[in-house]
């Protein structure tokens, strides 16, 4: 005998009467849809430290982005039925098409388009311009054509065509009222019976889901076990499988030849699938999982599986429990309110009894007073519940998965679904070694920590935001074949993405990443390549973008008490190189490649200004003094080299006005003026607000400008400004208001500025320095 028993995935009332059924008819066999390779791994439910939700995670071992979450929930039929089958001891098999095999499908089916792409690609070239354009036109008519009639066809899923007829615009909530909730203990057959005959009535009007070439596959593949099992002889099978897969299931006899062509004509492979069980959370229940299932309120489905009995008093005193823990003033009047409309509304929608709908919308009427960001927060705490279930230690896994974790627990980082915070500070031992450990995860491409502002001062701290996904755990899988554990998967894997390329600038960020992930086996051969490379490279713009990451590394990584002095060796070379050779590289530049220019002389500017080394930052300004000389440089270029040697003192005010005037006098051309200023202006403009001769400078350029002039410079003039705060800007608005400026104040003429003694403010920097940390 077989038992079909159609359900819904994670459907309440679909698992009760499952377990009813299982009760009455003492199966010798159950049969559960899902994969064979699950086979295994379902084995473990009924363990106490196995506690959902959780997912089993199916992937393919040669490549683990090719991988399917199943995802069971308490309530879940399946792991109901699975439970039942291990608890008597029972023989438990997985019903549906190998994962192996479906993935080998879409492999072919991916290499079938790379290949008819290529072969229309093909076509193109050979054709000539008058045959493609009439092939083109003809192809835009017949598209149009059949997304018109594509369009006119509806589109909907087969159950929406009763839940139309009883007047619901929600086939989901239709399906939950005739079979979710009208749950009779003493009949779950008429249940089974329900649904069975719906579905045929579905199949034999035609009607089709959106899966359906997948199905023929899926549903030839499930007879096929059903048989096996038959031939076997257990003569008391129960399968359980998802409604619209039941009617197809009973007649095995009449499809037997049939399925065998079917599955005959599925593809061979080679392909290893790997399973485990992996941690899942309630929000993603609400995902499309490997049997295109999912939810979107588990948190009350779990409180009507603990909780059959109640009719919403329960519930709404839930409710009433969040908001008083969140402050709020709620009484016992309001949830009895609140259940009173409840029920009149499912009395005004002939409802045997008020479902989530009904309470949602109550509690937002009575108790959020119509507040709908209190009702979210119903939502997230109770209707969602963001609870993660858990895994047993003990189960087989990658040897980079087992060391991950172990490293996890070691270090107290929980693996959560809800974002948590940590605040470290590098001068503890447990504080470094998460810092650590978060670096080469980052290191390897795996997103678990994300680093955040610090609110101290300092750098020995430094913030992390760490929240877990089960889709980092493939990540981890496919990384596995780096090394077995985090250490040495994450150096070879750095080393592997260092022999892939020939940037410089690309080397300077991985070592960037190395040194507070401390790999110090990657280090010393990425500083080997990086070296190696830079001493043959003459690309001073590739050596600009380099210095950046190597100087903030060199100026920062003692913190971990790192041995620098090869990096330090590089950046100074590196800045030498670039102190020579930069005039040459600015020569000749159009505007574009002189922006970009701009930019990466600003960050080398930034990396001697963190170095602090005297010999370096004299090197660096004569090549500055020598490139605000040099003809035939691009004006944003000078102008920006004039405001860094002004802005370090290098250039005082009264030199500063000359090249400014020089830059703004009328034997300039005007683009090259408004250029120079775009350069010098770039990025703050608290210059022109402070200095009046330059100020005067600037308006007279501006007020002297001829009509056609100006216009044509109107644009970069704005551009220039539009960067600039709106305070700053608002400030150069008023002060254009006044016209030419006066002479600039002197400071040191006020006679406060007279009376301050210098000597009396030494104490107190010192104090100061101390508190800050700065030696």
């Amino acid at each position: 005998m077989v038992t079909i028993l159609g359900i819904r995935h994670h459907g309440v009332g679909s698992a009760k009467n499952v377990l009813a059924m299982l009760e009455k008819l003492s199966p010798d066999i159950v049969l559960v849809e899902g994969p064979p390779e699950l086979d295994n791994v379902v084995s473990w439910i009924g363990n106490k430290t196995l506690k959902p939700p959780v997912s089993v995670l199916g992937y393919n071992i040669n490549n683990p982005k090719q991988a399917t979450f199943y995802p069971f929930s308490e309530f879940s039929p399946e792991w109901q039925a699975v439970l039942y089958a291990n608890t008597k001891q029972i023989p438990v098999r997985m019903l549906d098409l190998p994962l192996a095999i479906s993935y080998q499908l879409d492999l072919d089916k991916e290499q079938e388009r790379q290949k008819t792409e290529a072969e229309k690609e093909q076509t193109r070239i050979e054709q000539n311009e008058e045959e493609q354009d009439k092939e083109k036109q003809s192809k835009e008519e017949l598209t149009a054509e059949i997304t018109e009639q594509f369009l006119a066809i509806p589109r909907k899923e087969p159950i929406a065509y009763f839940s139309e007829l009883a007047g619901y615009t929600d086939s989901e909530l239709w399906w939950e009222h005739q079979f979710e909730q009208k749950y009779q203990a003493s009949n779950p057959e008429d249940h089974f019976d329900s649904i069975m005959l719906m579905m045929e009535n579905l199949r034999e009007a035609q009607i089709s889901s959106s899966l359906e070439a997948e199905n023929v596959f899926r549903e030839a593949y499930m007879r096929e076990i059903i048989r096996k099992a038959q031939n076997e002889f257990f003569t008391n099978i129960v399968v359980i499988c998802g409604a619209w897969h039941a009617p197809v299931l009973r007649d095995l006899e009449s499809t037997a030849k049939g399925d065998t062509k079917i599955l005959k004509s599925l593809p061979k492979t080679k392909i290893k699938i790997g399973t485990t069980w992996v941690p899942w959370t309630n929000a993603r229940l609400s995902m499309f999982s490997g049997y295109g299932a999912g939810i979107t309120s588990p948190g009350w489905y779990r409180h009507l599986w603990k909780y059959p009995e109640d009719k919403g008093i329960r519930w709404l005193t839930k409710v009433a429990r969040l908001f008083r823990n969140k402050k709020m003033d709620i009484s016992t009047a309001h949830v009895i309110e609140t259940f009173r409309l409840a029920e009149s509304l499912a009395a005004l929608r002939n409802l045997s009894r008020a479902g989530l709908y009904e309470m949602t919308e109550a509690t937002l009427s009575v108790m959020c007073m119509g507040d709908a960001i209190l009702l979210e927060l119903v939502r997230q705490e109770l209707i969602v519940a963001n609870v993660m279930g858990k895994v047993p230690r003990e189960l087989p896994k990658h040897p980079l998965q087992e060391n991950f974790e172990e490293i996890s627990r070691k270090l107290r980082l929980p693996l959560t679904a809800e974002r948590k915070d940590f605040e470290l500070d590098l001068r503890k031992e447990l504080d470094l070694n998460r810092s650590i450990f978060l670096y080469r995860l980052e290191a390897m491409d795996i997103p678990w920590g994300k680093r955040m502002y610090a609110r101290s001062k300092g750098t020995f701290k430094e913030a992390w935001q760490l929240k877990w996904e089960p889709e980092m755990l493939i990540d981890l899988i496919e990384k596995s074949i780096w090394g077995n554990g985090v250490e040495i998967a994450a150096t070879t894997y750095l080393l592997d993405k260092a022999q892939k390329t020939q940037s410089i600038a690309e080397l300077a960020v991985l070592i960037q990443q190395a040194i507070p992930a401390e790999l110090f086996v990657g280090i010393e051969k990425l500083l080997f390549k990086l070296n190696e490379i830079a001493s043959i490279s003459a690309d001073i713009a590739e050596l600009m973008k380099t210095v950046v990451p190597l100087a903030s590394v060199s100026r920062y990584g003692n913190v971990r008490k790192t041995d620098l002095s090869t990096i330090n060796s590089l950046v100074e070379g590196f800045i030498t190189r670039i102190s020579i050779g930069l005039a040459n590289a600015c020569y000749g530049l159009d505007e574009e490649n002189s922006t970009q220019m701009f930019e990466n002389i600003k960050q080398v500017n930034e990396a001697v200004r963190l170095l602090e080394t005297d010999t370096l930052t004299q090197v660096w300004h004569k090549a500055l003094f020598e490139l605000l000389d040099k003809q035939g440089v691009h004006p944003i270029i000078t102008g920006c080299t004039c405001r860094l040697l002004f802005d370090v003192k290098q250039l005082d005010e009264q030199q500063t006005a000359k090249q400014f005037g020089l830059a703004l006098s009328t034997g300039q051309s005007a683009i090259y003026s408004a250029g120079w200023l775009e350069g010098f202006l770039k990025g703050s403009s608290m210059i022109l607000l402070l200095d009046n001769v330059l100020w005067n400078l600037l308006y007279k350029w501006v007020a002297e400008l001829q009509g056609d002039s100006f216009i044509e410079l109107l644009p970069i003039l704005r551009r220039t400004f539009s960067k600039f705060e709106v305070g700053e800007r608002r400030q150069l608005g008023e002060k254009a208001k006044k016209g030419v400026a006066t002479a600039n104040v002197v400071v040191e003429d006020h006679e406060e500025a007279k009376n301050f003694r210098v000597e009396r403010t030494e104490g107190v920097l010192n104090t100061i320095a101390e508190l800050l940390g700065i030696n």
